[in-house]
C-alpha cells in the first residue's frame, strides 16, 4: 500500500508555507513542525501540556495552531498540534480527515475530496440578519 505524502500549503496569520504533508490514518491528531507553527502563526497556549505516544517514542506538547490547509483548490481549516522534534513538516491526522470527509486511496496515491463536505456548519447557531 505505501504512504501518502503530499505538497500543500498551510497558511496562519503571519504568513504561508509549502510543505510535504504525511496523511496518517494511524495519527488521531493533526501535527505541525514546532518550528513552522511558530514561523507561520502564533500558537496558541493549552490549557495544560498533553501527552503523544508516536512509533519512534512520546512528546510532550503545550501549543496548537489554527491554520488553513489549501488542499486541491480548496482552503480548509485545520487545528495542529506544534510538535517538537517531529520528523514531518505537517502531519494529517484523522481529526482532520474525518471533518472534512477525506478518503485515502493507497493504491493508486491519491487524496479524495467529498464535495459536500465544504459548507462549514454550525449546529445549533442562530442567524443573524
Amino acid at each position: 500500500m505505501g504512504l501518502i505524502t503530499k505538497e500543500l500549503t498551510i497558511i496562519g496569520t503571519k504568513g504561508r508555507r509549502r510543505v510535504t504533508a504525511l496523511f496518517d490514518t494511524g495519527s488521531t491528531y493533526t501535527l505541525i513542525r514546532e518550528s513552522i507553527a511558530s514561523q507561520i502563526g502564533e500558537p496558541m497556549e493549552m490549557p495544560e501540556p498533553k501527552k503523544f505516544v508516536t512509533a519512534v517514542g512520546d512528546f510532550r506538547a503545550d501549543r496548537y495552531l489554527g491554520t488553513d490547509v489549501v488542499l486541491g483548490r480548496k482552503r480548509l481549516f485545520a487545528s495542529a498540534i506544534a510538535a517538537p522534534g517531529l520528523t514531518e513538516d505537517f502531519i494529517v491526522g484523522t481529526d482532520f480527515m474525518q471533518v472534512w470527509h477525506i478518503r485515502l486511496d493507497p493504491k493508486r496515491h491519491r487524496i479524495i475530496l467529498d464535495p459536500k463536505a465544504f459548507k462549514l456548519k454550525a449546529v445549533g447557531a442562530r442567524h443573524r440578519p
